[in-house]
């Protein structure tokens, strides 16, 4: 799927994070009630979104009665992977320890997390 996935803009991402927030599938009034909470988008505007994620392959969508009912075709994990490795590859150069780094420069990284960091890797070692 990395093949073909795409980064999402930001406003296609607040659709995909709605639907995937809630109990998929969703209307399209599900999914406006959703999105209007944080953002003043016209129904239009909505449908225009939900037509461009499904060319992009995230979302499939079937006609049910008079409302369109809209399925995740990419779940969020699945997404989120391919940004982080995305993100990590174009600005740390595929570096793990870069991206490290630069949280612990920005005091970014608490106490709490560079231990939860030490325990995640201790595990981690373990189960090699």
């Amino acid at each position: 799927m990395f093949d073909k996935m795409r980064r999402l803009p930001d406003a296609e991402l607040e659709v995909m994070k709605a639907i995937w927030d809630n109990t998929p599938p969703m209307s399209t009034n599900d999914v406006m009630k959703v999105v209007s909470n944080e953002k003043n988008w016209n129904i239009s505007t909505l449908l225009t979104l939900l037509s461009r994620l499904i060319d992009r392959g995230f979302l499939s969508s079937e006609k049910r009665g008079r409302e369109r009912i809209y399925y995740p075709q990419v779940e969020r994990e699945e997404y989120m992977e391919y940004e982080t490795k995305n993100f990590i590859k174009k600005l740390h150069k595929n570096s793990f320890m870069s991206l490290v780094n630069t949280l612990y420069d920005n005091n970014d990284l608490t106490e709490q997390d560079m231990d939860e960091l030490s325990r995640w890797l201790e595990e981690k070692k373990q189960n090699q």
